[in-house]
């Protein structure tokens, strides 16, 4: 046998991950919903796409954002995704929230998402 990892289930999902480009408005605020403020820098990361549940935690004085979707894949094509990427599948935008290398071997990731038009 192969030492190539195999998982059940398929990923059927390609994932985009966008980086903010540092557009800021007239007060210096950075703005986030004009589609050319991002910039691609992965294209095509195939992924499982899992739906968690959602909402926010309140952890002593901070709101912390739970995820709403689970992408995993291979960790070759999302080396560089940080919370600060947003992420695009089948034309539905997330914010990243979480970044997980599971195994810290540098060959699955583990991505939370929050959908941008969850509240």
């Amino acid at each position: 046998m192969s030492g190539i990892r195999k998982r059940i289930g398929m990923r059927r999902w390609t994932a985009n991950f966008y980086a903010h480009n540092g557009n800021v408005d007239s007060y210096g605020q950075p703005t986030y919903q004009n589609p050319n403020d991002w910039t691609l820098v992965s294209s095509g990361w195939p992924c499982e796409l899992i739906t968690t549940v959602g909402g926010e935690v309140i952890r002593g004085r901070m709101t912390n954002a739970k995820s709403t979707h689970v992408a995993y894949g291979e960790f070759f094509g999302s080396e560089g995704v940080t919370p600060k990427h947003r992420c695009e599948i089948n034309g539905v935008k997330y914010g990243v929230t979480c970044v997980i290398d599971q195994d810290g071997l540098q060959m699955e990731r583990r991505i939370e998402l929050r959908g941008e038009n969850d509240v």
